[in-house]
């Protein structure tokens, strides 16, 4: 199975990525929109950690998929893309991304539409690497870069495409703490607790409170 998802007894959802390096087309999107489904419908649900295996978090666009497709598949695929990362963005739960690996271009996307970011101290880079590799980045996501990186981490890691280590991305506050991979899932656990605390948060509110504070202007979905 591509993803999977682990409903743990203390109320973490822990969803994995399992497709290799974790590449987004319109299979790898759906599977991951079925696995959130999946953690919304449960009521035992609590926080959203996702995370990936062996040595990459996501490596972004299936860019050779995508070559091979029609104009009308490929704006398709970029309406579900945007509708993706905007989903997780104004996700009913406390969201963390667990990096346990390299996250590169639409792979940093997504992680950086959680709520926070926990990173291998020891291994992995998360970068925009756009300008290395000749493509632009569609205008809808700048609405994203703009909310979530602060101007020196969009100079570091998207203009000059950098390979950020875990230590470099806590100074440049793209992720928000770093953790040896034994203690990664346990580390995000732990700040998306810490962030829901001991209030008793509505989904519908959290998730209306999201919407009204980091609002989508930009490349809404009409579906």
């Amino acid at each position: 199975m591509g993803i999977t998802v682990d409903f743990q007894n203390d109320g973490c959802a822990l969803l994995t990525m399992r497709n290799g390096q974790n590449r987004w087309n319109l299979t790898t999107l759906k599977e991951f929109n079925d696995a959130l489904d999946e953690v919304e419908k449960s009521e035992s649900a609590r926080i959203l950690v996702t995370t990936g295996e062996g040595r990459f978090y996501s490596n972004g666009i299936d860019v050779n998929w995508l070559k091979t497709q029609s104009r009308d598949t490929s704006a398709k695929y970029f309406t579900a893309l945007l509708d993706t990362m905007w989903r997780v963005i104004h996700f009913p739960l406390p969201t963390v991304a667990a990096i346990n690996g390299h996250c590169f271009a639409g792979g940093a996307f997504l992680a950086l539409c959680h709520d926070y970011r926990v990173m291998r101290s020891d291994r992995g880079w998360i970068s925009w690497n756009e300008t290395l590799i000749s493509l632009r980045i569609p205008g809808q996501l700048f609405e994203i870069l703009e909310r979530k990186l602060n101007r020196e981490a969009l100079r570091e890691s998207v203009i000059f495409a950098k390979r950020i280590t875990g230590p470099e991305a806590v100074k440049l506050r793209i992720v928000d703490k770093i953790e040896t991979e034994t203690n990664l899932i346990s580390g995000s656990k732990q700040i998306g607790f810490e962030a829901l605390g001991k209030n008793v948060i509505k989904r519908d509110d959290l998730h209306m409170m999201k919407k009204d504070m980091i609002p989508r202007t930009i490349g809404v979905s009409k579906l």
